[in-house]
């Protein structure tokens, strides 16, 4: 019998693993060029979306890049007042 808590824990570790991909792997093929960098295939003008490059970054790539940048300025400050503690 599955218990709720092993849903959960499931769940956690999902998320966990979608965020360490997402943190890896931040861009994504260009859905309005289709990773070609241009709307049509021997087009001059670049895509409007990737601005030619046919990569776009995914949103949860933002958001997991984020909370990343937050999480070590966090580290930091604790490791900051641990020195000027034993001082």
């Amino acid at each position: 019998m599955v218990t709720l808590m092993e849903h959960v824990l499931t769940g956690l570790a999902l998320l966990a693993a979608w965020s360490a991909y997402v943190y890896f792997k931040p861009r994504k093929q260009c859905r309005k060029c289709s990773g070609w960098g241009s709307k049509q295939h021997r087009a001059r003008k670049a895509c409007g979306r990737c601005q030619g490059t046919g990569r776009t970054m995914r949103l949860s790539a933002v958001l997991v890049h984020h909370a990343a940048g937050i999480a070590r300025a966090q580290v930091r400050k604790a490791i900051d007042k641990r020195r000027e503690a034993r001082t």
